[in-house]
């Protein structure tokens, strides 16, 4: 059961359980062999076919096959996403499910989870902007930045400040401790 210190929580942690499956099912798949997902008789050529249907439907040009153009910081993002995001994510889970709260710790890495989730979101929207309305439509532009990407980064804000809140919360009760002394 989700701790009910902070209603905020139940928020994030149904967040990290949609992030998870997201992560292994669209983000971290083109770092998986090809001969696992791409051949049609491969074990997991069902996220070949997400993938297929989610270009088609959204037209992500971050996903896209070339002669896409990938932006350089792109494969670092997707580094930082099984190097980071998932350890974290996982951790998350088993943290929020937690009767006890959260430690001043965790507080910690969730604000720079937070933020870094943030810069790189929004680095990505300003790069979908940009993208040739030729090629991305301004209805797609909509979709993906308002729906998709927004989303994702409206949460990583609302993480960002609830932990900085909480951490600050927190210091100046050290604070006022010491001045007690």
């Amino acid at each position: 059961m989700p701790s009910s210190k902070h209603w905020l929580d139940k928020v994030y942690l149904v967040y990290f359980l949609i992030h998870l499956p997201v992560l292994f099912c669209v983000d971290l798949v083109p770092l998986y062999p090809s001969s696992l997902w791409v051949p049609p008789s491969s074990p997991l050529h069902f996220l070949y076919d997400l993938r297929v249907y989610y270009i088609e439907t959204y037209n992500d040009q971050f996903f896209a096959p070339p002669p896409a153009p990938i932006p350089s910081f792109f494969p670092l993002f997707a580094f930082l996403e099984l190097v980071f995001h998932l350890p974290v994510s996982l951790w998350a889970v088993r943290a929020f499910f937690s009767r006890s709260g959260l430690s001043g710790r965790a507080e910690l890495l969730l604000f720079l989870y937070g933020v870094e989730t943030a810069l790189t979101t929004a680095t990505c929207m300003y790069e979908a902007y940009l993208w040739d309305p030729a090629v991305v439509t301004k209805e797609q532009k909509v979709v993906l930045l308002g729906g998709l990407y927004g989303g994702y980064f409206a949460i990583a804000m609302l993480l960002t400040v609830d932990m900085y809140l909480r951490l600050v919360k927190r210091l100046d009760a050290v604070d006022a401790r010491k001045k007690v002394q």
